[in-house]
């Protein structure tokens, strides 16, 4: 079995170190802040998107398994990476929101992960990017387009 990437190690301590900063709350989705927190959420977003063989991304999750308050942090992380989309019309801000999109993964409620993922979806479209591509990283082609979901659909002003 290969080692995984040297620089996860040094990362996945710094994440730990957080876990007393963000304690969860059902009431509130928690949004990492500081330039240092920032750069640690999207060096592990951009791992876990683009990890070929997989074993990045589950030892960041394995790190995470059961951290609700962690789990959040990626979730508000989406939407600090729509924000970031809408300024910069960066495609790579797409691919950061993604990566956490699949970290987040075992939030308490599903129903949050969805309007994040629109979220995401929508704000690429209003800026002029073409969202799909990304999305088929993680999973979505032209049968399962999540463009065609409702929550997309609802997000863009849309109703059926």
């Amino acid at each position: 079995m290969n080692e995984p990437d040297p620089r996860l190690l040094p990362l996945l301590e710094k994440l730990k170190a957080l876990e007393s900063e963000y304690p969860y709350s059902a009431l509130l989705i928690n949004v990492p802040g500081g330039e240092d927190t920032e750069q640690l959420f999207q060096e592990l977003c951009k791992l876990a998107l683009h990890d070929p063989s997989g074993k990045e991304r589950l030892l960041i999750k394995k790190a995470i398994d059961g951290k609700q308050g962690l789990l959040s942090c990626f979730l508000g992380y989406m939407y600090t990476a729509a924000e970031k989309m809408r300024e910069t019309r960066d495609i790579r801000w797409l691919e950061i929101g993604l990566g956490a999109y699949i970290l987040q993964d075992g939030y308490p409620d599903w129903r949050d992960t969805i309007l994040a993922q629109a979220e995401l979806y929508v704000t690429a479209e209003e800026v002029g990017l073409d969202p799909r591509p990304v999305f088929a990283l993680i999973g979505y082609d032209e049968k399962a387009d999540f463009g065609n979901h409702p929550v997309v659909r609802e997000r863009r002003g849309r109703h059926w």
